[in-house]
């Protein structure tokens, strides 16, 4: 069984490898029909004849390709797709009038009439711009998907090769017995030189003596693999044994040595993913603990010099007025519990939550107007280009989304000097939220730092500016367990932008 998935494999490798050669070997050619088409102004009957090959122009936005395509073809790439009769069609583009257009063209089989139109566009393209060959030989891009070299005047006797026979575009093929390969050779009067195409791998064939020498390797490669399997088992095993063994006393440091992709080194991953996780959260524990003592002790200090005030005090304004600072000190003391519980709850462990499909655009308006009604010195916007009713949608859990929205309006507006602007858009089913503000900023080194919690960049706000560092803390980990992430940049008048990107449809993250 061992030999025969071999053979099949080295047979299955070698058909790709063929194939992948051949449609590399196509796209090169239609690069160089894109280039002679640019330069002729958008003329394909010419090209198309001289290749023998169904060419066509269609703007680029009239095809259904994806980002990282449309990328591709920009960046001089091309695009291969296999049509319902069979026939590979090449996509490239081509820049015309100032406008992008792509070039396509059909190929069923690799045809001698190929190589005469490639060895005429490379003589034309040596015409038209000199020394363009030699500089095609040296750039590994264009050797990667057509094949071509310089023959020295060695090489070209050796091969008995004639000008006047084989003077572009005519050539000549050199075979290997049997047909496997072949590589096809013509003079380039401009340069006075031979070049060669290929090798062009027609057809990959399996010899008797590869398929014993393979039958072998594999019965001596099985015997080897067996043991290292079952020697790297065990190994890997005691590996994990151990470093259970020492989190189980204390050292949450420990990890496993993960050396390999295999089902071992995805068990380890995960043990260091469930590891860390217990440490990181052994950690917040801990700082939540002393942030909490020590952002209690200012308002517990206030209430009892309050407290004193209205005991020494005689006059019932002056009575009036602790009373007044003794209440906000004390809703202030509450807030700042209510943050600290909310985000502990979200920090420890994940909390239950109940995912439902919701309108976004109605979530985000929600907490536009509630905002609004709260404070009347920035100017709210929010606006979105998504208003299909299957992107509008999204599995959310209503109460932590709305909070998390409403920590990012609010902490724009609290920052902002005027002007606050929401926007929902919606991309590969991937929502997203961004608030921008035309606020100070956030230094780029700080943009991370923002999202830990109790941290304030600016240690002077404090009453004046609100919050206690916990806003943006409570957003991350509820966009963390919405499957998605928090990031922080520039806004379009300078100042901060905080956006949340999420799935739009849940997955038990």
């Amino acid at each position: 069984m061992v030999a025969i998935s071999t053979i099949s494999s080295f047979w299955f490798v070698g058909h790709i490898n063929e194939k992948q050669q051949k449609q590399n070997i196509l796209g090169g050619i239609l690069l160089l029909a894109a280039k002679q088409i640019q330069y002729d102004g958008g003329g394909i009957e010419e090209v198309g004849e001289l290749l023998g090959v169904p060419l066509k122009l269609e703007p680029m936005g009239t095809l259904d390709l994806g980002r990282i395509e449309k990328e591709r073809l920009r960046q001089g790439g091309f695009l291969q797709r296999t049509e319902d009769d069979g026939s590979l069609s090449v996509l490239v583009k081509v820049k015309l009038n100032g406008k992008e257009q792509i070039l396509a063209g059909g190929f069923r089989y690799f045809r001698t009439s190929h190589i005469r139109g490639t060895v005429s566009l490379i003589q034309k393209k040596e015409q038209r711009s000199p020394g363009a060959l030699r500089q095609m030989t040296k750039n590994q891009a264009v050797l990667k998907s057509l094949p071509i070299r310089i023959l020295t005047d060695k090489e070209a006797h050796f091969l008995n090769l004639d000008p006047l026979k084989v003077m572009a575009p005519n050539h000549v093929a050199r075979q290997k017995i049997g047909g496997e390969s072949g590589r096809f050779y013509s003079y380039i009067p401009e340069t006075r030189q031979f070049i060669e195409l290929g090798p062009v791998v027609f057809q990959q064939k399996l010899t008797l003596q590869s398929i014993l020498v393979v039958i072998v390797l594999a019965a001596i490669l099985a015997g080897i693999a067996v043991y290292w399997l079952v020697y790297r088992f065990e190994l890997n095993l005691q590996h994990l044994e151990r470093a259970s063994s020492r989190i189980a006393s204390g050292h949450l440091n420990s990890r496993v040595k993960v050396a390999s992709p295999d089902a071992f080194g995805r068990l380890g991953e995960a043990f260091n993913r469930m590891a860390e996780q217990i440490q990181r959260l052994m950690g917040v524990q801990k700082e939540m603990i002393r942030a909490v003592s020590h952002e209690l002790r200012t308002p517990i200090a206030r209430m009892r010099f309050g407290a004193q005030m209205l005991e020494d005090s005689a006059t019932d304004d002056f009575l009036k007025k602790q009373v007044q600072d003794m209440d906000q000190d004390l809703q202030e003391l509450d807030e700042l519990v209510d943050e600290i519980l909310t985000y502990a709850r979200l920090e420890e462990g994940g909390p239950i939550l109940e995912f439902r499909a919701a309108n976004m655009l109605d979530l985000v308006d929600q907490v536009v107007e509630e905002t609004r009604r709260r404070q009347d010195k920035v100017d709210i916007q929010w606006h979105s280009q998504t208003t299909h009713p299957e992107h509008i949608f999204s599995d959310i859990e209503y109460r932590y989304m709305h909070r998390a929205i409403q920590n990012l309006v609010g902490n724009a507006c609290r920052y902002a000097k005027g002007q606050v602007f929401v926007e929902f858009s919606f991309d590969n089913d991937i929502c997203r939220i961004d608030v921008e503000d035309d606020g100070e900023g956030i230094p780029e080194k700080d943009w991370e730092r923002v999202f830990s919690p109790f941290t304030r960049l600016d240690d002077s706000r404090t009453r004046s500016s609100g919050g206690y560092g916990l806003g943006l803390s409570i957003v991350r980990r509820i966009i963390y367990w919405h499957g998605g992430t928090s990031l922080v940049g520039r806004s379009r008048w300078g100042g901060a932008k905080m956006s949340l990107l999420w799935p739009k449809n849940h997955q038990g993250y």
